[in-house]
């Protein structure tokens, strides 16, 4: 290139953006992040070409899709598309039958030990709240609030002998996150660090709640649920009956399963199993 007086850094970008593409297998953003970068605009057309070429080609060596798309893979992550897999358009297929029936559901007062059974026995990052006497749905809590408040047995409460229920002092949002970062990891501690008289105690879940969690009908269209998934990048979509109970869940696996209808059943329960591995694994994480 310098014995034809042409530019060496001119080759340098492009093969860069080449070497780039050929490894995360994109196109636009790669291209606009090149040209941006390098305050180069007009390079927009060689470096667009050098990243369709390293695309092409990186397909045909390997076989493989990009690094991303790997990382994906090996972790387990399902990838949902755009649109939503043909049979989830049928009119027949509705929420109710694409959901996780097995959902573990939290009372806005419940023993200490019935909250520790439901954590140790459920690998889930969130658990539905319902009211203690209808099971109506009122909110949602994440798993680590739950660790926290365990931890707390100045939170603990026992009934009164008239029938009512002395609840403590709840703690404030600074409180709940302080206590919350040093528990990140501890489960085993803060179980084994209940008595069996703390067990026996009540622990009160309603101000620690969030109030209004994304919902499905039980009813509704598939479809309408993975567009609401995809739209709204949820971890995770409760569907309720018609009066407002939960009665599943539904997550990016579930979604997953939709593409494999059709196939055998031993293939699909392979697929759920090692993406529920998956999720009690990325929980500590």
């Amino acid at each position: 290139a310098i014995a034809v007086g042409l530019d060496p850094q001119t080759y340098a970008i492009v093969g860069a953006a080449a070497t780039l593409g050929g490894v995360v297998r994109v196109l636009i953003s790669l291209t606009a992040i090149v040209t941006h970068t390098t305050s180069l605009s007009f390079f927009i057309t060689p470096v667009m070409i050098a990243t369709l070429l390293a695309r092409y080609f990186g397909n045909w060596v390997s076989g493989r899709p990009g690094i991303y798309d790997n990382i994906l893979q090996l972790r387990g992550v399902p990838f949902l598309e755009e649109d939503c897999p043909v049979v989830g358009r049928h009119a027949n297929i509705r929420a109710r039958n694409v959901m996780n029936p097995k959902v573990s559901c939290i009372t806005t007062q419940m023993p200490v030990n019935r909250l520790i059974y439901v954590l140790q026995s459920c690998a889930c990052t969130d658990f539905p709240v319902v009211d203690n006497v209808d099971g109506v749905l009122v909110g949602r809590i994440c798993r680590g609030n739950l660790l926290a408040l365990l931890s707390r047995k100045d939170l603990f409460f026992k009934p009164t002998e008239e029938g009512g229920v002395e609840n403590p002092q709840p703690l404030s949002s600074s409180e709940l996150n302080h206590t919350r970062a040093e528990c990140k990891g501890q489960d085993n501690a803060v179980f084994s660090n209940i008595s069996a008289e703390d067990a026996s105690k009540y622990l009160h879940i309603s101000p620690y709640i969030q109030i209004a969690p994304h919902t499905f009908d039980g009813h509704g269209s598939a479809e309408r649920a993975y567009e609401m998934f995809r739209c709204l990048g949820l971890h995770s979509l409760l569907v309720v009956d018609k009066n407002f109970r939960p009665i599943g869940i539904i997550t990016r696996h579930e979604l997953a399963l939709l593409e494999e209808v059709g196939m055998h059943d031993h293939k699909i329960e392979r697929k759920r199993t090692l993406s529920l591995s998956y999720s009690s694994h990325s929980m500590f994480e």
